[in-house]
């Protein structure tokens, strides 16, 4: 007779049993004599079942022959409770009754049953999510015999670190790889590319608290196309370059850091694009990070959060203290790089870890600087990986194209980009001068200074208001995400730029006392939000008073005052 898959889970001795019938094939003749159709048997393999991108919680089963591997998904899902490691909100779009995905301890996406073996470890993970790379034990490691690479051996990924997530991929980069691409980005033309003062986040601002300089290498080097590729090998995903920023080249010299941050954005929306991936947004999965040369002393890459070796840390505060002003932040980042986790540089040396934690939520562990180079000079590289296109296709279509005339209404000079590409300068309106271009509809724009350092104002498009118009440009006090502030009565924000040689702090002068609000680096700024008529000392690094300043609404609510 016809039999139906089925599936049956008993609990038997700790494991589980799955057992599957395959559907009757031609007729056999049994050792009964009795010929007709048969059932195929195999013996059961035995695996351990455990949640995505996680080392405990581990639950043995005994797996029989089956080709639903839907169905087997769905079972392993509610042996490891996976709903637990969701979300509220997200199971109703990814808990039981949807889709799982199975990999292997090795990387492989289970399709059939042949993918498994016994012994295996089985990774369950929800299908719209991401897999990812458990770190079992420190040092332990796998081999991608399936990743290509240049010298013909194998990449393998070595754990270095359990929280945040952090892996050591050996052979994914030769040292004349490394080379390759260092003189590549040299080369870049392309003026929103090329080497320049490194920038931050979505504005493209200019950071004085990321002290290098970069370049985003794309097609132009054919060493940056395979890096690229095989880093999403690596990474188990299909190789998709909207998923990838490029790969951005870095130049730190002596004394050259980027104070600690994540990679991903906060989780809400913003300029139109949404970072919430547990609600179905964009943001960035994972960071491959590639070092292009040995540095005498210093440039790890440091994880404060975590623990680590301490050996080297009275000797490299005793050279900071010769470098930095006292309570700067690079004598911070040296004492966090060096007191804490952190991978030092070697070329050809690349490592992997992940923003976000398996359910797609930002992993606060992963926070991590790049160390002051006390000594010489480091080149690096990165490649931040996105867990889906954080711009879909939009509909650009005569329908919705429009043309905008922008005046610049302010008393400096405002450099004009899209916020999708804002290091692309699409023109330069010097004030009471005019840009007319066009775009469409919902498309945003970000105008900042010459410096790249602030941002003064931004527009969003909206055709219902015309297909020709004429925006004039004023400014506005506006965060560092491009959100615009609005102003209570005597509200006052004050940008200071420091010409000073020297970082330089902002005490308030309250009625008990002063208090420590800011610090300005040497050749920075800082928005100082206040109230009219409100005191402030601005002092160097040793106590000493540089200037004081009084908050002037006459002035209005944003203004600029320059310490010089």
């Amino acid at each position: 007779m016809s039999v139906v898959s089925l599936f049956a889970a008993l609990a038997l001795q700790g494991a589980l049993i799955i057992r599957a019938e395959e559907p009757e094939g031609p007729g056999t003749c049994q050792t009964d004599g009795e010929c007709g159709l048969s059932e195929v048997k195999s013996d059961p393999i035995s695996v351990t079942v455990y949640n995505n991108g996680v080392n405990d919680g581990g639950v043995a089963a005994s797996l029989e022959f089956t080709n639903d591997i839907t169905k087997l998904g769905e079972e392993l899902a509610k042996l490891v409770d996976a709903n637990k490691t969701l979300l509220e909100h997200q199971r109703e779009e990814f808990g039981f009754g949807k889709t799982w995905q199975l990999w292997t301890g090795n990387g492989t996406r289970v399709t059939s049953f042949s993918n498994m073996t016994d012994g295996d470890n089985i990774y369950v993970v929800p299908s719209g999510l991401l897999f990812m790379w458990p770190t079992i034990a420190i040092n332990h490691t796998v081999v991608l015999h399936d990743v290509s690479t240049t010298n013909g051996r194998p990449v393998t990924i070595r754990t270095l670190n359990h929280s945040p997530m952090v892996f050591e991929l050996e052979n994914l980069l030769t040292p004349e790889e490394a080379e390759g691409l260092r003189k590549a980005a040299l080369t870049v033309e392309h003026k929103g590319n090329k080497f320049q003062r490194s920038t931050t986040g979505h504005t493209g601002n200019v950071d004085p608290y990321r002290t290098s300089d970069n370049a985003f290498v794309h097609s132009e080097s054919p060493i940056a196309i395979k890096l690229t590729k095989r880093a999403f090998e690596v990474l188990r995903m299909k190789h998709d370059p909207m998923l990838g920023d490029g790969i951005q080249v870095l130049r730190y010299n002596s004394s050259g850091g980027y104070r600690w941050h994540t990679d991903w954005f906060p989780e809400k929306t913003v300029y139109g694009r949404n970072h919430d991936v547990t609600r179905g947004g964009a943001n960035r999965f994972a960071t491959v990070f590639f070092y292009l040369s040995d540095v005498e002393w210093g440039g790890q890459t440091g994880f404060p959060e975590a623990e680590g070796d301490t050996s080297e840390l009275a000797t490299s505060m005793e050279m900071a203290k010769t470098m930095f002003a006292p309570n700067s932040w690079e004598i911070q980042a040296v004492e966090k790089c060096f007191g804490k986790f952190s991978v030092k540089p070697a070329k050809g040396r690349a490592i992997l870890f992940y923003s976000l934690e398996p359910n797609g939520k930002g992993d606060r562990m992963s926070m991590h600087t790049g160390c002051p180079v006390l000594e010489g000079q480091k080149w690096a590289a990165n490649l931040w990986v996105w867990n889906k296109d954080r711009d879909p296709p939009r509909t650009a279509s005569n329908d919705t194209k429009m043309t905008v005339k922008f005046v610049n209404k302010m008393d400096e000079t405002a450099l004009v980009s899209w916020v999708t590409n804002p290091r692309h300068v699409q023109g330069t309106m010097i004030p009471g001068q005019s840009l007319e271009m066009s775009t469409y509809d919902g498309d945003s724009f970000v105008f900042r200074d010459t410096t790249r350092t602030k941002i003064l104002a931004k527009w969003k498009a909206d055709l219902s208001k015309g297909k020709y118009q004429v925006i004039r440009i004023d400014r506005q006090s506006v965060d560092d995400e491009g959100n615009v502030k609005s102003f209570k009565p005597s509200e006052v924000h004050i940008t200071l730029e420091n010409n000073k040689e020297f970082p330089v702090s902002i005490f308030w002068q309250g009625s008990e006392g002063e208090t420590l609000v800011s610090s300005v680096p040497n050749g920075g700024s800082r928005v100082l939000q206040s109230w009219d008529t409100h005191k402030f000392h601005i002092k160097d690094g040793y106590g000493k008073l540089v200037m004081e300043l009084i908050a002037d609404l006459s002035k209005g609510h944003v203004y600029t005052v320059t310490i010089d």
